[in-house]
């Protein structure tokens, strides 16, 4: 009797320790796929990234060096593994623009040296005229600890060849604590002799990035200042500061 007792009790214990690693592997796994989220989901204003799953997000915010609100609603899929499908609309420079892009990663930076993206993205002139820009870019991430540093590279025209600019995008963001991420964005644009697109010469913002899980959603701040180089000469400098909120599945 003793023997069956002690038995049952060293199943129960051993099946009850089974539970308990499983339940800790899968609270593992759920705490990596959330890191992730926190710092590859992409940042306003930096290099291009893959989604981190299937979602969207809102953003608004506002631009001293113009003085407007600035902002975008957007959905995105990641599908196979690799490519990802957004489409949303944007406020930006003064124009209210739907944008519909595609973007492969060739290399997956947590199993390379470096990661690498390529993509594609139509923004028409606004929500009713279908003439718009394409544009082409190619981004590079790397991991720096548990932490995710990119950059990026874009250049976009329209079909007539009367409009063109090129974008460069830098950003870095590093896990401090659980659900919480520091880190920073800057980028630089220039029409490239035109002026129309970025309604400017050229323009450029830097910021500090702050990042925060909060249940579903990841929640992201900047705040910094941006510059405009104006077309009659001189420029603007003014602050720049946004807010974000996503979910993805």
């Amino acid at each position: 009797m003793k023997f069956r007792i002690s038995a049952a009790v060293l199943a129960f214990t051993i099946g009850g320790a089974g539970v308990a690693v499983a339940d800790e592997t899968e609270t593992g796994n759920d705490d990596a796929q959330r890191e992730t989220e926190l710092v590859r989901a992409r940042i306003t204003g930096g290099p291009d990234a893959p989604a981190p799953g299937l979602g969207a997000s809102v953003q608004g915010g506002w631009g001293g060096a113009r003085a407007q609100a600035i902002g975008a609603l957007t959905a995105e899929g990641l599908v196979l593994g690799k490519i990802t499908l957004r489409a949303g609309v944007q406020v930006d420079v003064g124009k209210t623009r739907p944008t519909a892009s595609a973007s492969y990663e060739i290399f997956d930076p947590y199993s390379h040296a470096v990661g690498l993206l390529v993509g594609v993205a139509y923004k028409p002139e606004g929500l009713t005229e279908g003439e718009g820009e394409v544009e082409g870019t190619v981004a590079a991430s790397r991991r720096i600890g548990r932490g995710i540093a990119s950059a990026s590279i874009t250049y976009g025209q329209d079909p007539d060849f009367n409009e063109h600019d090129g974008e460069i995008a830098l950003a870095a963001v590093e896990p401090v604590a659980k659900g919480v991420a520091f880190g920073g964005v800057t980028r630089a644009r220039s029409g490239l002799g035109s002026s129309k697109d970025l309604g400017a010469k050229w323009d450029g913002l830097a910021g500090a990035v702050a990042r925060m899980q909060v249940e579903e959603m990841t929640v992201t701040a900047v705040a910094g200042t941006e510059i405009v180089g104006l077309d009659q000469g001189g420029t603007k400098l003014g602050f720049l500061g946004t807010l974000s909120v996503g979910a993805w599945w």
